[in-house]
């Protein structure tokens, strides 16, 4: 299990937020997963820090516990 401490996890969501792509919609499409993955760890300021499978676990953890902001759709 990949611990994210809670800058990371801050940075998640601003990319998430500014991304505008719901999290399902990322999951399911690897090629934007990985997209998204990498503007994370290049948020993060560390490559390759996180697998887009890391990624997805922490945006499901994160919905499912109402902490993942809502987009402006």
């Amino acid at each position: 299990m990949v611990i994210w401490a809670s800058n990371e996890i801050e940075s998640l969501k601003s990319v998430y937020v500014e991304t505008d792509v719901p999290s399902d919609a990322l999951i399911k499409n690897r090629d934007a997963l990985e997209d998204f993955t990498a503007s994370v760890n290049e948020r993060i300021g560390v490559s390759g820090r996180f697998t887009p499978e890391e990624v997805a676990g922490e945006l499901l953890r994160l919905r499912k516990g109402g902490s993942l902001p809502r987009l402006r759709n």
